[in-house]
This record gives structure tokens, C-alpha cells and sequence, in this order.
């Protein structure tokens, strides 16, 4: 009877290419996580991140350059201009900026964990693997990524999509496909439960 490897090992060894991927993976979301740059313009020098924004303050009345979102969007909600205006910019912005920062910094210390795990060749049993903690935190960084700048302040044209947005997107891509390859390269070994059933000794 043909014995049936149940953690059959791959035809190609990839570890080091999904620790590499992992760790460029991780080096994007953080640094789209703490940019200000996800929407942006040049002249002037505007920009917008998960935290807040530069050289805004003084386009609704506040002191200094920089503003958190959510201060930057109280302060554009006291404009007379939009005190009755069905166009009023969305409330959702500054917290899915938030949320977006929180699951970049999530996905990140899930894929260095896998990374770490892979790179030692252990199969540690855990209750749920840091793969898929990096995987999950992605999918939903992807929503509330789009719809924080889906939401961004100002008509067409005031800002558009720059340097952190696409760290961001390209980090969840190859985030997204290195969190799968490790998943694969730490998943707990599955016992065989046949390994003795045809063991004459146990008759």
C-alpha cells in the first residue's frame, strides 16, 4: 500500500523569493501608512495620508501648515460655503484614513512575522497564522483605502492620486501574494493519522 505524503514538500523551493517579497511588502505599507501623499498637488504644495495633511491649514482658516484629517475636516465643515450644501465633503474620510493607517501597520507586522517564521523553516501550531492576519488585513485595507480617497476634499482636479497611494496598492498587491506563499511554507504539519494502521506490531 503506497504510503500518502500529506505535507508533500514543493517541486521549486520559493522561500526566499516570499521572504523578499515580504519584506519590500512591508517596507510599502509603511511607508504609505505614515505618507501624506496619497492625494496630492504640486502648486501649491498640498498633500493628503491616512493622518493628515500638509500645508492645508491655511485653506480653512487655521493656524499653522498642518492639520490632522479630522481637524481639517471640522474646520472645512465650519465654511459658510458649505454650511448648507448637499455637496458637503463626506465624514467617512478621516476615519477611513485612520482605519487605513491601522490595517497598512497590521498587514505589515503579519507578513515580517510570516517572513520570520519562513526564513527559520519552523511550522509553528498557532491559532491563527500571522499569513493570514497580513491577508485579511489587506482585503479590508484595500476598502477603506479607495474609500478614503474616494472621498477626498475638494472638487475634480484639487487633488489627485500620488506617491503614497500607489507605495500603498503596490504593497497590497505583492502583500497579497507573499502572505499566500508563506501560508503554504508555515502552515502547521498535518498528522498522519494512517501511519501505523498497517504496522503489524499493533495486531
Amino acid at each position: 500500500m503506497a504510503h500518502l505524503d500529506l505535507n508533500p514538500k514543493p517541486k521549486t523551493d520559493n522561500r526566499m523569493l516570499a521572504i523578499g517579497l515580504a519584506a519590500a511588502a512591508a517596507a510599502l505599507l509603511v511607508f504609505a501608512a505614515f505618507s501624506r501623499t496619497w492625494v496630492a498637488r504640486p502648486r501649491p504644495e498640498i498633500g493628503f495620508g491616512p493622518l493628515g495633511c500638509t500645508n492645508c491649514a491655511m485653506m480653512v482658516g487655521a493656524e499653522g501648515s498642518d492639520l490632522s484629517n479630522s481637524a481639517f475636516m471640522e474646520k472645512l465643515g465650519e465654511l459658510s460655503r458649505w454650511a448648507d450644501d448637499k455637496d458637503k465633503p463626506s465624514g467617512t474620510f478621516a476615519p477611513m484614513g485612520y482605519a487605513s493607517f491601522g490595517l497598512c501597520l497590521l498587514a505589515a507586522l503579519g507578513l515580517l512575522a510570516a517572513a520570520g517564521i519562513a526564513l527559520k523553516k519552523a511550522r509553528p501550531t498557532v491559532p491563527i497564522s500571522p499569513a493570514s492576519v497580513a491577508l485579511l488585513a489587506l482585503m479590508v485595507g484595500l476598502i477603506t483605502g479607495c474609500v478614503f480617497i474616494a472621498t477626498k476634499p475638494g472638487g475634480p482636479g484639487f487633488v489627485g492620486v500620488s506617491t503614497g497611494f500607489w507605495a500603498f496598492g503596490i504593497g497590497a498587491v505583492a502583500g497579497i501574494a507573499s502572505a499566500q506563499m508563506l501560508a503554504k511554507l508555515i502552515r502547521p504539519v498535518d498528522p498522519d493519522l494512517l501511519a501505523d494502521s498497517m504496522n503489524p506490531d499493533a495486531y
